[in-house]
């Protein structure tokens, strides 16, 4: 953890940075609406599931400047790749694991474009071709990796499984229940007619009854595949009521 000066320094390092893009409207840059409306959270743990090859766990890295980065990626070819990229940061450990609602052993379908592999039987995803190739990997869950671990506490829990999303929090049930979770990140549908993506309104059924509310929507895309106007997805980031009332300025 970088100390009380280190991180005096990166601060005024960044202000200049922080003081533009907090001219931005809330939903464009996720670090800018957190130094904005929680100004005083700071991250220091970060699980990024689904980290692919690693373009999101290099943010973290910039944007989270005190955080471990747990990044978690069971496809074996792209695991390679992401230990490549940025297995060498001090701060970045990289799990060759799938989380999912329950541990065991499951199948990446490995079909279409390797950013949108999925776990065989999870989630809104259900593989439609007989002779779709799989790979093994193995599956754990939030909490059983968390006490594993030792660890008691996650700061911003990112999720991109490619319609799972939903299974991994009922793997993190336990993290949740006691808002050991400050931040929490999915990719949601907007659009009814997507079936690949969880609905946002199941997101929020399933966080808000756990004391989490929606924070903002970010990397807001339209319904490419017909190009019609309205949204088929977002990454809807929620946070805790503890982190709220943690971060309230003064009346």
């Amino acid at each position: 953890m970088a100390s009380k000066g280190l991180h005096r320094r990166l601060r005024a390092g960044l202000e200049p940075i922080l003081g533009a893009l907090r001219l931005l409207p809330p939903g464009v840059n996720l670090f800018a609406d957190l130094a904005v409306r929680l100004p005083h959270y700071r991250a220091t743990l970060v699980f990024d599931v689904g980290a692919y090859v690693g373009d999101s766990a290099r943010q973290y890295v910039r944007g989270f400047p005190e955080a471990r980065i747990y990044c978690f990626e069971p496809a074996p070819d792209t695991y390679a790749a992401l230990c490549r990229n940025v297995g060498a940061e001090p701060r970045v450990r990289c799990v060759n694991l799938a989380l999912s609602a329950a541990p065991g052993t499951g199948a990446m379908v490995r079909q279409g474009a390797p950013d949108c592999f999925y776990l065989a039987g999870a989630g809104q995803r259900r593989f439609d071709r007989a002779d779709a190739p799989l790979a093994p990997v193995q599956v754990e869950t939030v909490d059983r990796f968390c006490a594993a671990e030792g660890i008691t506490h996650i700061s911003y829990l990112k999720i991109d499984t490619e319609g799972a999303d939903l299974d991994v929090l009922r793997g993190a049930e336990a993290m949740l229940e006691s808002r050991r979770i400050d931040l929490v990140e999915v990719e949601a549908g907007m659009n009814p007619a997507n079936t690949w993506h969880v609905p946002l309104e199941q997101f929020k059924a399933f966080l808000e009854a756990r004391g989490y509310l929606l924070f903002g929507l970010y990397e807001q895309i339209h319904e490419w595949p017909t190009g019609e106007p309205h949204l088929r997805r977002a990454n809807a980031v929620f946070v805790s009521l503890p982190t709220i009332r943690a971060n309230r300025r003064p009346p």
